[in-house]
């Protein structure tokens, strides 16, 4: 009698603790915040969806333009997929979820590549004055230097959604030019601005304005803008590269304007993403 009252209790027990192994899993359906994305040539974006599962089987539809694949290491359970640029043009890429067997379709354009710099004011000097800088670029944050036979320029800034959100925005357009004289290293740029001197992307009404400032410029930095920017300059990398690697990410540009009083700061980034459908 007591083996049996034993058993009764037992294989309910068993039952209960088997059954949730016994149901199936369900995982969130595959899906993308968007369905378009850009990628500059050389350069890589990540790609993260909303849901899915984190197990994906990526297809290039044209291999030639770029590769994808999958990033491990992230918290989010989705997963992280890498797009790294080859050749410009627009192709798809395929992705399924190898658990729920869903695909989705996104379509990736790889775009000229670029540099951005971030403009500001210059430091103050000893006697505690900010050195003139230019009106028209008191609310650009960033120069994007675009490396294509135009010389494209863009000027961008940030524009609140929230309090704690923001999106870039191009206020202007322009072209520029990077060049050397006897050991100096020179940008000269060209925008339009409005009646009131402010950067437009209006073309037909604008008023063109240039600057041109001497770069002091390390080597390592001017070597990064001759390669990326196909630039033509005799330049090479510098033989203190190991002294330099801790400032690869964000290097200082003292800029000093010629004909002019203007002074400016500009800090050359490792990375940034150009607003989608501009280039």
């Amino acid at each position: 009698m007591k083996t049996n009252t034993k058993s009764k209790f037992l294989i309910p027990l068993l039952v209960f603790i088997l059954m949730p192994s016994c149901e199936k899993i369900e995982h969130e359906s595959l899906f993308f915040y968007y369905d378009y994305r850009e990628v500059p040539v050389n350069g890589t974006v990540l790609i993260g969806p909303k849901t899915g599962s984190g197990n994906y089987t990526l297809e290039v539809e044209n291999p030639l333009l770029f590769s994808a694949e999958m990033q491990t290491g992230w918290s989010s359970a989705a997963g992280m997929i890498a797009i790294q640029g080859r050749l410009k043009g627009d192709t798809r890429l395929t992705v399924t979820d190898n658990l729920t067997k869903e695909s989705q379709k996104l379509k990736i354009k790889v775009t000229d590549n670029y540099e951005v710099m971030r403009i500001s004011k210059a430091n103050k000097t000893d006697n505690g004055e900010v050195p003139p800088f230019p009106a028209s670029l008191n609310t650009i944050e960033w120069i994007c230097l675009v490396n294509n036979t135009e010389r494209d320029l863009y000027l961008v800034n940030r524009e609140s959604t929230s309090s704690t959100d923001y999106v870039l925005k191009v206020r202007g357009k322009g072209t520029y030019t990077i060049d050397t004289e006897e050991g100096n290293c020179f940008m000269t740029f060209s925008y339009g601005v409005d009646e009131k001197g402010q950067p437009t992307l209006d073309a037909e009404s604008a008023k063109t304005v240039s600057y041109r400032f001497r770069m002091s410029i390390n080597d390592l930095a001017l070597h990064r803008l001759n390669q990326n920017l196909n630039l033509g300059l005799e330049t090479s990398m510098p033989g203190n590269w190991k002294e330099l690697i801790r400032y690869d990410w964000e290097i200082g540009i003292p800029m000093e304007g010629m004909g002019t009083a203007y002074k400016a700061f500009g800090t050359l980034l490792s990375s940034f993403e150009m607003p989608v459908g501009v280039l």
